[in-house]
Protein backbone atom coordinates (compact mmCIF):
# COMPACT_ATOMS: atom_id res chain seq x y z
CA UNK A 1 0.00 0.00 0.00
CA UNK A 2 0.89 3.74 -0.66
CA UNK A 3 0.91 6.61 1.81
CA UNK A 4 -1.30 9.40 0.90
CA UNK A 5 1.76 11.65 -0.04
CA UNK A 6 2.94 8.86 -2.33
CA UNK A 7 0.01 8.18 -4.18
CA UNK A 8 -0.14 11.55 -4.56
CA UNK A 9 3.24 11.47 -6.61
CA UNK A 10 2.17 8.81 -8.50
CA UNK A 11 -0.91 9.71 -9.47
CA UNK A 12 0.08 13.66 -9.98
CA UNK A 13 -3.44 14.23 -8.07
CA UNK A 14 -2.69 16.67 -4.72
CA UNK A 15 -3.06 15.44 -1.44
CA UNK A 16 -6.22 17.89 -0.60
CA UNK A 17 -7.79 16.89 -3.51
CA UNK A 18 -7.76 13.23 -3.02
CA UNK A 19 -8.32 14.22 1.03
CA UNK A 20 -11.80 16.15 -0.75
CA UNK A 21 -12.61 12.97 -2.22
CA UNK A 22 -12.23 10.76 0.95
CA UNK A 23 -14.70 13.24 2.39
CA UNK A 24 -17.10 12.55 -0.36
CA UNK A 25 -17.17 9.52 -0.48
CA UNK A 26 -15.70 9.44 -4.10
CA UNK A 27 -11.99 7.78 -3.07
CA UNK A 28 -11.56 6.12 0.30
CA UNK A 29 -8.52 5.07 0.98
CA UNK A 30 -7.90 1.47 1.60
CA UNK A 31 -7.26 1.51 4.90
CA UNK A 32 -6.65 4.52 7.83
CA UNK A 33 -4.78 3.83 10.70
CA UNK A 34 -7.01 4.34 13.78
CA UNK A 35 -4.10 5.92 15.81
CA UNK A 36 -2.54 8.04 13.55
CA UNK A 37 -5.04 8.72 10.59
CA UNK A 38 -2.80 8.07 7.77
CA UNK A 39 -4.46 7.37 4.79
CA UNK A 40 -3.05 4.26 2.36
CA UNK A 41 -4.25 3.70 -1.03
CA UNK A 42 -3.54 0.73 -3.20
CA UNK A 43 -2.10 0.61 -6.73
CA UNK A 44 -5.70 -0.74 -8.07
CA UNK A 45 -7.04 2.70 -6.98
CA UNK A 46 -5.38 4.35 -9.45
CA UNK A 47 -8.03 2.77 -12.16
CA UNK A 48 -10.76 4.39 -10.30
CA UNK A 49 -8.96 7.70 -10.11
CA UNK A 50 -8.52 8.06 -13.52
CA UNK A 51 -12.44 6.96 -13.96
CA UNK A 52 -13.33 9.87 -11.76
CA UNK A 53 -10.52 12.47 -13.55
CA UNK A 54 -11.92 10.70 -16.65
CA UNK A 55 -15.49 11.88 -16.05
CA UNK A 56 -14.42 15.28 -14.90
CA UNK A 57 -12.35 16.39 -18.26
CA UNK A 58 -16.00 15.17 -19.52
CA UNK A 59 -17.91 18.37 -17.43
CA UNK A 60 -19.62 16.04 -14.93
CA UNK A 61 -19.78 17.40 -11.24
CA UNK A 62 -18.09 15.56 -8.49
CA UNK A 63 -21.70 14.69 -7.36
CA UNK A 64 -22.67 13.34 -10.51
CA UNK A 65 -19.29 11.49 -10.81
CA UNK A 66 -20.16 9.85 -7.49
CA UNK A 67 -23.37 8.73 -8.60
CA UNK A 68 -21.75 7.35 -11.91
CA UNK A 69 -19.07 5.43 -9.91
CA UNK A 70 -21.84 3.76 -7.87
CA UNK A 71 -23.53 2.56 -10.87
CA UNK A 72 -20.48 0.92 -12.35
CA UNK A 73 -20.79 2.43 -16.23
CA UNK A 74 -19.12 -0.07 -18.70
CA UNK A 75 -15.80 0.88 -19.50
CA UNK A 76 -17.39 0.78 -23.35
CA UNK A 77 -20.00 3.57 -22.59
CA UNK A 78 -17.11 5.81 -21.14
CA UNK A 79 -14.74 5.72 -24.17
CA UNK A 80 -18.29 6.33 -26.22
CA UNK A 81 -18.09 9.98 -24.29
CA UNK A 82 -15.06 10.29 -24.98
CA UNK A 83 -15.31 9.81 -28.60
CA UNK A 84 -18.42 12.39 -28.31
CA UNK A 85 -16.62 14.69 -26.57
CA UNK A 86 -13.69 14.51 -28.62
CA UNK A 87 -15.88 15.24 -31.62
CA UNK A 88 -17.40 17.93 -30.08
CA UNK A 89 -13.89 19.62 -29.33
CA UNK A 90 -12.71 19.04 -32.66
CA UNK A 91 -15.50 20.53 -34.48
CA UNK A 92 -15.31 23.87 -32.13
CA UNK A 93 -11.39 24.03 -33.10
CA UNK A 94 -12.65 23.38 -36.71
CA UNK A 95 -14.40 26.35 -36.52
CA UNK A 96 -12.35 28.42 -34.81
CA UNK A 97 -9.40 27.97 -37.10
CA UNK A 98 -11.96 28.95 -40.46
CA UNK A 99 -12.21 32.18 -38.00
CA UNK A 100 -8.44 32.50 -37.68
CA UNK A 101 -8.10 32.03 -41.55
CA UNK A 102 -10.79 34.79 -42.12
CA UNK A 103 -9.19 36.91 -39.33
CA UNK A 104 -5.75 36.73 -41.67
CA UNK A 105 -7.89 37.27 -44.93
CA UNK A 106 -9.30 40.72 -43.91
CA UNK A 107 -6.06 41.67 -42.33
CA UNK A 108 -4.35 41.10 -45.66
CA UNK A 109 -7.13 43.46 -47.04
CA UNK A 110 -6.58 46.31 -44.63
CA UNK A 111 -3.10 45.98 -45.23
CA UNK A 112 -3.84 46.37 -49.19
CA UNK A 113 -6.20 49.60 -48.59
CA UNK A 114 -4.85 52.59 -49.94
CA UNK A 115 -2.51 50.79 -52.57
CA UNK A 116 -3.08 52.51 -56.08
CA UNK A 117 -2.02 49.86 -57.46
CA UNK A 118 -3.04 45.60 -57.75
CA UNK A 119 -0.13 43.24 -56.86
CA UNK A 120 -0.78 40.85 -59.97
CA UNK A 121 -1.29 41.47 -63.78
CA UNK A 122 -4.85 41.28 -64.68
CA UNK A 123 -5.19 39.67 -68.37
CA UNK A 124 -8.00 39.63 -70.67
CA UNK A 125 -9.29 36.09 -72.43
CA UNK A 126 -11.59 35.22 -74.68
CA UNK A 127 -12.99 31.90 -73.22
CA UNK A 128 -14.51 29.23 -74.95
CA UNK A 129 -17.09 26.75 -74.24
CA UNK A 130 -16.12 23.87 -72.05
CA UNK A 131 -17.90 20.68 -71.19
CA UNK A 132 -17.57 20.07 -67.50
CA UNK A 133 -19.85 17.94 -64.71
CA UNK A 134 -20.93 19.95 -61.78
CA UNK A 135 -22.51 20.16 -58.01
CA UNK A 136 -24.25 23.14 -57.23
CA UNK A 137 -25.40 23.87 -53.35
CA UNK A 138 -26.50 26.74 -51.53
CA UNK A 139 -23.93 26.50 -48.78
CA UNK A 140 -20.78 27.83 -46.70
CA UNK A 141 -17.45 28.42 -48.95
CA UNK A 142 -16.00 25.86 -46.53
CA UNK A 143 -17.56 22.89 -47.34
CA UNK A 144 -16.01 23.40 -51.38
CA UNK A 145 -13.82 20.83 -50.26
CA UNK A 146 -16.74 18.33 -49.29
CA UNK A 147 -18.56 19.17 -52.36
CA UNK A 148 -15.51 18.07 -54.32
CA UNK A 149 -14.92 15.18 -52.82
CA UNK A 150 -18.89 13.95 -53.43
CA UNK A 151 -18.56 14.65 -56.89
CA UNK A 152 -14.89 13.11 -57.00
CA UNK A 153 -16.51 9.20 -55.71
CA UNK A 154 -19.27 10.05 -58.50
CA UNK A 155 -16.50 9.93 -61.26
CA UNK A 156 -14.45 7.73 -59.80
CA UNK A 157 -17.18 5.22 -60.09
CA UNK A 158 -17.21 5.81 -63.85
CA UNK A 159 -13.24 5.42 -63.82
CA UNK A 160 -12.56 9.17 -64.43
CA UNK A 161 -10.50 11.42 -62.63
CA UNK A 162 -9.23 15.42 -63.66
CA UNK A 163 -6.60 17.76 -62.07
CA UNK A 164 -8.70 20.68 -62.90
CA UNK A 165 -10.87 22.35 -59.63
CA UNK A 166 -13.84 24.69 -61.49
CA UNK A 167 -15.76 27.01 -58.62
CA UNK A 168 -18.61 29.11 -59.58
CA UNK A 169 -19.70 31.50 -57.52
CA UNK A 170 -22.94 32.22 -58.51
CA UNK A 171 -24.37 34.74 -55.05
CA UNK A 172 -25.35 34.95 -51.88
CA UNK A 173 -29.07 36.71 -51.37
CA UNK A 174 -29.65 35.74 -47.75
CA UNK A 175 -26.40 34.48 -45.47
CA UNK A 176 -22.58 33.81 -46.02
CA UNK A 177 -23.85 30.24 -45.00
CA UNK A 178 -26.55 29.99 -48.12
CA UNK A 179 -23.79 31.00 -51.06
CA UNK A 180 -25.22 30.08 -54.32
CA UNK A 181 -21.91 27.66 -54.98
CA UNK A 182 -21.20 25.34 -58.12
CA UNK A 183 -18.10 22.74 -58.02
CA UNK A 184 -16.87 21.56 -61.83
CA UNK A 185 -14.66 19.26 -63.64
CA UNK A 186 -14.11 19.60 -66.74
CA UNK A 187 -14.84 16.57 -68.93
CA UNK A 188 -13.06 15.53 -71.99
CA UNK A 189 -16.93 13.54 -73.38
CA UNK A 190 -20.59 13.26 -72.36
CA UNK A 191 -20.90 11.26 -69.81
CA UNK A 192 -24.28 10.42 -67.45
CA UNK A 193 -25.89 13.18 -65.18
CA UNK A 194 -27.35 12.12 -62.25
CA UNK A 195 -29.85 13.95 -59.70
CA UNK A 196 -27.06 15.65 -57.64
CA UNK A 197 -24.42 16.07 -60.31
CA UNK A 198 -25.19 18.03 -64.09
CA UNK A 199 -23.59 17.49 -67.00
CA UNK A 200 -23.21 20.66 -69.04
CA UNK A 201 -21.25 23.22 -71.11
CA UNK A 202 -20.01 26.76 -69.27
CA UNK A 203 -20.86 29.23 -72.10
CA UNK A 204 -18.53 31.26 -74.55
CA UNK A 205 -17.37 34.81 -72.75
CA UNK A 206 -16.10 36.79 -74.76
CA UNK A 207 -14.36 38.93 -72.66
CA UNK A 208 -13.22 37.58 -69.14
CA UNK A 209 -10.86 39.38 -66.70
CA UNK A 210 -8.32 37.29 -65.39
CA UNK A 211 -6.27 36.84 -62.36
CA UNK A 212 -3.80 34.30 -61.03
CA UNK A 213 -2.72 33.85 -57.80
CA UNK A 214 -2.05 31.39 -54.61
CA UNK A 215 -4.90 30.11 -52.63
CA UNK A 216 -6.44 27.87 -50.45
CA UNK A 217 -10.03 25.88 -51.63
CA UNK A 218 -11.62 26.40 -48.23
CA UNK A 219 -10.96 30.12 -48.05
CA UNK A 220 -12.59 33.11 -49.56
CA UNK A 221 -11.00 34.61 -52.23
CA UNK A 222 -8.99 38.05 -51.35
CA UNK A 223 -7.49 38.21 -55.22
CA UNK A 224 -11.11 39.52 -56.28
CA UNK A 225 -10.94 42.68 -54.46
CA UNK A 226 -7.46 43.45 -56.52
CA UNK A 227 -9.74 42.42 -59.89
CA UNK A 228 -12.42 45.04 -58.71
CA UNK A 229 -10.03 47.74 -58.91
CA UNK A 230 -8.71 46.81 -61.96
CA UNK A 231 -12.41 46.51 -64.09
CA UNK A 232 -13.64 49.70 -61.81
CA UNK A 233 -9.87 51.55 -63.13
CA UNK A 234 -10.10 50.46 -66.86
CA UNK A 235 -13.68 51.61 -67.91
CA UNK A 236 -15.00 47.62 -67.64
CA UNK A 237 -18.30 46.79 -65.54
CA UNK A 238 -19.07 43.07 -64.73
CA UNK A 239 -21.25 41.33 -67.41
CA UNK A 240 -24.66 40.57 -65.78
CA UNK A 241 -25.42 36.65 -64.98
CA UNK A 242 -22.14 35.33 -65.18
CA UNK A 243 -21.07 33.72 -62.19
CA UNK A 244 -17.32 34.42 -60.82
CA UNK A 245 -15.06 31.13 -61.91
CA UNK A 246 -11.80 30.44 -60.34
CA UNK A 247 -9.53 27.93 -61.79
CA UNK A 248 -7.66 26.06 -59.56
CA UNK A 249 -4.69 23.74 -60.45
CA UNK A 250 -2.24 22.01 -58.00
CA UNK A 251 1.17 22.95 -57.51
CA UNK A 252 3.71 20.51 -55.87
CA UNK A 253 6.22 23.19 -54.84
CA UNK A 254 3.57 24.92 -52.38
CA UNK A 255 3.99 21.57 -50.23
CA UNK A 256 0.46 21.78 -48.74
CA UNK A 257 -2.84 19.31 -50.52
CA UNK A 258 -5.11 22.21 -49.84
CA UNK A 259 -3.30 24.99 -51.66
CA UNK A 260 -3.50 25.76 -55.37
CA UNK A 261 -2.11 28.69 -57.80
CA UNK A 262 -6.13 29.64 -58.66
CA UNK A 263 -7.16 32.03 -62.04
CA UNK A 264 -10.24 33.92 -60.87
CA UNK A 265 -12.48 34.61 -63.99
CA UNK A 266 -15.10 37.47 -63.99
CA UNK A 267 -17.21 37.87 -67.10
CA UNK A 268 -17.02 41.95 -67.86
CA UNK A 269 -17.84 44.21 -71.09
CA UNK A 270 -16.93 47.74 -71.98
CA UNK A 271 -19.18 50.40 -69.90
Amino acid sequence: MFKISEFSKISQVSIKTLRYYDQLNLLKPTHTDKYTGYRYYTADQMFQLNRILAYKELGFSLEQIRQMMGEQVPIEQVRGMFRLKQTEIQSILDKEQARLDRIKERLCCLEREGENQTSHDVILKEMEPQLVISYRLKTSYRRIPELFKQLDDYLGKLGLSSSSKIVLWHGCENSEDEIDIEVARPLTHEIPSSPLFMVKRLPEIPTMATLTHICRTASSCTASTELALWIERNGYQIKENEPRREICLPHEKLGDPETYVAEVQIAVERV
